[in-house]
């Protein structure tokens, strides 16, 4: 009796939110060997207890990315919050043309094909680049990961932050975006090829804020702020000036309504297909992280 290779897969962006839901979807598939691209010992002993390899990378040391290529089949790729994130981009790339990796999922940027928002234009670049090796690609890109009201503290006490005015924006759960990014990992001959754009709920923050309020029982108000301040803040706090002034000119952009679609939505039957089960709604997201919710608010 023949066995079937494992495909090796290579998952870039392992301890964040998206990429940790991608490991553990891999993890549960025979068919598949994971390995978790961390930087330090305490992420390998997270990533062990998920039930993934781990190999150790650093986007700065390109030694360390030709070395977590090899015999790899396909790769996530994820950057982060960073202008760095082109050329760290481009060394593994580079290194997987090299080990003669076979398929790149790439998670991006959402956004109109323009380049008003920079990071917009990188990550189509990175996109380019990608198909100009060669390779056969997944392009992801999602919209607004609804996870953000909690991770960038925008949800507090009584009150919603709304840096967007009376915009609706389109919005995905952060899981949502990690069950495509595995599902193509998995299976490259089914989306190979593929852009696939995500986000299955159009609100605007005054809808999410009474959405929440709803569900925990608290009357959320909205508490407007200016996206320079929001950028002075997370200057201030370490982030990436370039990456956060695209993260603010999405903002201005948004409340003045200039960018076109921004509360589109994507095809639902084509997502239940990927993945076997609909994406979620905001009132899907409430229900299943209202304990998080009723926290932020308390």
């Amino acid at each position: 009796m023949t066995t079937l290779k494992q495909r090796r897969l290579l998952v870039i962006g392992a301890t964040g939110q998206v990429g940790r839901d991608v490991v553990r979807a891999l993890t549960k598939a025979p068919s598949v060997e994971t390995l978790a691209a961390v930087r330090r010992d305490d992420q390998a002993e997270a990533m062990q207890k998920l039930g993934a390899k781990h190999v150790h990378l650093d986007l700065d040391d390109m030694q360390t990315v030709e070395k977590a290529v090899v015999d790899v089949d396909g790769i996530l790729l994820m950057g982060g919050y960073s202008v760095d994130l082109i050329k760290q981009s481009k060394r593994v790339i580079d290194a997987a043309k090299r080990a003669g990796v076979d398929h790149i999922v790439h998670i991006g940027a959402s956004g109109a094909d323009t380049a008003e928002v920079a990071h917009w234009g990188w990550h189509r670049m990175i996109e380019a680049y990608v198909e100009d090796q060669g390779f056969r690609f997944t392009h992801i890109r999602p919209e607004a990961f609804m996870q953000n009201v909690l991770t960038f503290g925008w949800l507090q006490s009584g009150a919603l932050t709304n840096l967007i005015g009376d915009a609706r924006w389109s919005w995905v759960d952060a899981q949502d975006v990690a069950a495509i990014a595995a599902a193509a990992l998995k299976d490259p001959d089914a989306f190979a090829g593929q852009v696939w754009r995500l986000g299955y709920d159009a609100a605007t923050i005054s809808d999410v804020a009474r959405k929440i309020g709803e569900h925990t029982g608290r009357p959320i108000e909205i508490a407007p702020l200016d996206p320079q301040v929001f950028y002075d803040g997370a200057v201030g706090a370490g982030a990436d000036p370039a990456y956060m002034a695209c993260i603010r000119d999405q903002f201005r952009l948004n409340a003045a309504g200039a960018i076109p679609n921004a509360d589109a939505t994507f095809d639902i039957s084509a997502f239940e297909r990927a993945v076997g089960r609909p994406p979620a709604t905001w009132a899907d997201y409430i229900v299943r992280d209202g304990k998080s919710l009723t926290a932020a608010v308390a």
